[in-house]
Order: C-alpha cells, then structure tokens, then sequence
C-alpha cells in the first residue's frame, strides 16, 4: 500500500506455501468472475478447479455461490488504532468464525455438486477473504478487480506458469 505520506506499507497475511499452475488459472477465472460479479464465470471456474465425476448445475452452482458472496460482504471488520507518540499503528479484527462458517458453507456448496476443492485453493481463499476484508476498510473506494495492474498481473503470471508450481 502506499500510504499519504508516500510510505509504502506492507500487510503481512501470513500465507508461505505452493498453489499449482491448475489453480492458478482457476483463480483468475474466480478473479475476472467477482469484478463483474458473473457468479456462472466463477462457477465454471471453480468446476475446472475441482476434480468432479458427475455432470455439474452450473445455475444452480451460481446461485449458491452468490448467497455465499453476499455473506462475505456482510462479514463485519474492527479496526483498532493506537497512537505511540508520533506513530499511529492500526490493527483489523474480523470475526474468525464467521470466516470459517463461510468457508465451510462454501466447500459444502461444492460437495453439493460434486465438486472437490484443492487444499491449495482453500488455503488460498481465506487469505483472499482477509485481504477484501483489509481493502475495503483501508482504501473503501478500491477495487482491486477492478485494477487492470492488477488483471493484466494475474494474466501474465498464468501465462508465465511453465513448472508444476507457483510459489507465493
């Protein structure tokens, strides 16, 4: 983040691990499917994504993972502030639980059709739902989806993909 003052500043989430080429290309998919909020794109992405055996609902799939869409948009954030002398130190809180609710009524939505989420992409997910939580109350007139920096840089990473995994 570039800060007011011209600062750049860091959010630490946390996340070390490995997400394969597969589910790289599934996120941008995910990715272009929520800046235009076309819930069947996501869907189609997320039924790539998974292993299924069956004929998938894609409707039907959309549907459901709008209802979930609108649950991460209701997730309440906290942001607390500390002044130390000149310095200002900021923290956000959301509610762990209703994280984890969400992302279990989202896998549950996938086994519903037959869909299998890699561990990679649920890892990956929730440090996604955090990161949306922190932009919206940090830079509320920001769409990262919305960003063609951002687009354009998910595009070029995918097509960048010549090993068996990306490291993030």
């Amino acid at each position: 983040l570039v800060l007011q003052d011209g600062k750049v500043g860091f959010i630490d989430f946390g996340i070390v691990g490995k997400i394969s080429p597969k589910t790289w290309q599934a996120v941008e998919g995910i990715a272009e499917g929520l800046a235009i909020q076309d819930y069947e794109k996501i869907a189609i992405a997320m039924v790539r994504l998974g292993a299924t055996s069956e004929e998938v609902n894609i409707p039907g799939f959309a549907d459901d993972l709008k209802r979930v869409a609108e649950r991460i948009e209701k997730l309440d954030v906290e942001v607390m502030v500390a002044q130390r002398g000149d310095e200002f130190e900021a923290a956000v809180r959301t509610d762990d639980e209703e994280v984890t609710r969400i992302l279990l009524d989202l896998v549950a939505v996938g086994q519903e059709y037959g869909v299998k989420f890699p561990r990679d992409f649920g890892l990956l997910l929730k440090q996604v739902l955090y990161f949306d939580r922190y932009t919206k109350l940090l830079a509320p007139d920001m769409d990262p989806l919305q960003d063609e920096r951002v687009r354009s840089g998910i595009r070029r990473m995918s097509e960048q993909v010549d090993g068996p995994v990306i490291d993030v």
